[in-house]
């Protein structure tokens, strides 16, 4: 298919076959690179927002608490006492923030306090594997969410590690009337130490993380590009000088001596070509071996010149001798050679 073609532009041709091939398999495999990244990159930025939400919790626990139920009767109670309450306010704050607008931040817990923090069913799952996997320190994935489309999703198990927490999550007895007040006495108790008694969870949407891997590789793929796009051009400007002029200066002196071209006719040494016999790869020792097929070729053919020239004498001096023999063997000439005789004999 390629062989009608002149030696540059297949050269460009197999490069730019080799660019496409590589682009796609490339494109491929970055773009797979570049999603993990980009969900690298949203999970760290979940994980700190965790990590913020539980020093919220922390410094509440520790902190806020002890201030705010020094001024509290054994029955009275402050939600900004509870860590999760605190968390979910400093959220609030954090979301007007343009850094966290994409995110949505969420406790799950199967047995809260506060039923807007039920999980669904496909959260439900993820505190159970929590449990099953006390190792399991983080997962993350994709979801479906009604109404939200798809979804990305980093979840932290939740642990209770404070014993002052139990005075709110242990029995219905112990809680302040104030807090069953607010939230009943059917859920947020019989809560144990040292136990996942939920999740953590930030979403954020999965066109988000589609947008960033998306953007990355068009950015790294038009640098392939460009710098693939640069290469074949001084591959092709390297290869004229060369290859392809040093070719064809061999081709016509090929053409040159199959035509039979004399020796003033043929360039023995140009310039060009000796420059490429002073190379020391491959087209410098072909241009060297041209070099000497030529000198031997003319050679030959002054020779040849020669034997020509001498057999051409020859042959003349044969013709002309033969042709004086024709004369001199015709009666015409023996009667004319008689006729002097004669005359000669009677002149003496």
């Amino acid at each position: 298919m390629l062989s009608h073609f002149k030696l540059g532009a297949k050269f460009t041709i197999v490069l730019f076959a080799v660019f496409l091939v590589g682009i796609c398999m490339s494109g491929l495999m970055l773009s797979n690179v570049l999603q993990q990244k980009a969900q690298a990159q949203i999970v760290s930025r979940g994980t700190a927002l965790m990590q913020t939400m539980n020093s919220v919790r922390e410094y509440t626990n520790v902190q806020v608490r002890p201030v705010i139920e020094a001024d509290l009767q054994p029955d009275e109670f402050s939600p900004e006492t509870v860590p999760s309450y605190a968390a979910s306010k400093v959220f609030e704050i954090l979301k007007k923030n343009p850094e966290f607008a994409d995110l949505n931040y969420r406790d799950a817990l199967p047995n809260p306090t506060n039923i807007n923090h039920l999980p669904d069913l496909f959260e439900a799952t993820i505190v159970n594997r929590f449990e099953q996997e006390p190792t399991t320190q983080e997962l993350s994935g994709y979801r479906q969410v009604p109404g939200q489309g798809l979804m990305f999703y980093t979840a932290k198990p939740l642990l209770l590690k404070k014993d002052s927490c139990l005075r709110c999550h242990s029995t219905p007895a112990a809680a302040p009337k104030a807090m069953l007040a607010i939230y009943g006495d059917k859920h947020g108790f019989d809560w144990k130490l040292n136990s996942i008694i939920g999740a953590q969870f930030v979403y954020v949407q999965a066109e988000e993380v589609f947008r960033n891997a998306r953007q990355a590789l068009v950015m790294t793929l038009g640098i392939f590009v460009g710098t693939f796009a640069i290469a074949i051009l001084l591959i092709n400007l390297l290869l004229k000088p060369t290859v392809v002029s040093p070719i064809r200066q061999l081709a016509k002196i090929s053409r040159h001596l199959s035509a039979g071209t004399t020796e003033d006719q043929i360039d023995l040494d140009p310039q060009e070509l000796a420059q490429v016999a002073k190379r020391g790869d491959e087209l410098g020792q072909l241009a060297k071996l041209f070099q000497t097929m030529v000198r031997e070729v003319i050679a030959r053919e002054q020779q040849l010149r020669q034997q020509i020239k001498t057999l051409r004498i020859e042959i003349d001096e044969k013709r002309r001798a033969k042709e004086v023999a024709e004369i001199t063997d015709s009666d015409y000439f023996q009667e004319l050679q008689e006729k002097a005789k004669n005359f000669r004999d009677q002149q003496s």
